[in-house]
């Protein structure tokens, strides 16, 4: 982003990018907790410049993501009783549809873990100092978050992580290590994740016609 400050606490519509994140969770009626993992160098604004009350809790993160996640889901344990299931969301997607967490939700009760995924558009090809192949991306799909787990096994699989020394790159792909399948849902072109200021000007572009579509409901 080449930002001067955490790209969570750019503006985004008069408020920081991570305002829309944690609106989204505290708003839902099926959200009963929300832990904000964040860099100890971040801290001390976010506690004096935006109104961080319950149910947000916050944690201190890691080195890794992994390793951020991992400092959550202890917290979880260390205020019971913990809940039966977790959502793991970026602050860097403040756009994401309810409808993505319902859906994430509903399946995740039914199989113990769910993810959103969208179809890839773009051709995609595979370069190698030998050879370079276009892939079929009929069968790959990006991955979006909120990923969703049953708490229990989302912890045991991550203490089989640390235990074995196992490094991935999403919650999904620990709990399938660990053993247990996957579930995929419909996830949405609007939740995309902020990583460069074209990013942050298409979220900008969301939140407009989201409002104009909003104020055209209310006057007709």
């Amino acid at each position: 982003m080449a930002a001067v400050c955490n790209k969570l606490l750019l503006s985004l519509g008069n408020e920081p990018i991570l305002s829309h994140t944690l609106r989204l969770f505290q708003q839902h009626p099926r959200i009963a907790h929300i832990f904000l993992v964040v860099a100890d160098q971040d801290r001390s604004f976010l506690e004096t410049h935006m109104n961080l009350s319950e149910p947000i809790r916050l944690i201190t993160g890691g080195a890794e993501r992994q390793d951020s996640v991992f400092n959550a889901l202890q917290a979880l344990q260390e205020h019971p009783p913990a809940p039966k299931w977790v959502l793991v969301h970026d602050g860097a997607r403040p756009l994401c549809p309810t409808g993505v967490v319902d859906r994430v939700l509903d399946q995740c009760e039914k199989t113990g873990a769910a993810i959103p995924v969208m179809p890839l558009t773009d051709t995609i090809r595979q370069i190698t100092p030998q050879s370079t192949t276009v892939l079929d991306r009929s069968q790959l799909f990006a991955t979006q978050t909120p990923q969703g787990f049953d708490t229990d096994l989302l912890s045991r699989a991550y203490q089989m992580a640390y235990k074995h020394g196992w490094k991935t790159t999403d919650d999904a792909s620990v709990v399938e290590r660990y053993g247990h399948s996957v579930a995929t849902i419909e996830g949405a072109s609007e939740n995309l994740k902020i990583t460069t200021p074209i990013d942050l000007e298409l979220a900008k572009w969301h939140l407009q016609q989201k409002a104009s579509s909003q104020n055209f409901s209310e006057s007709s």
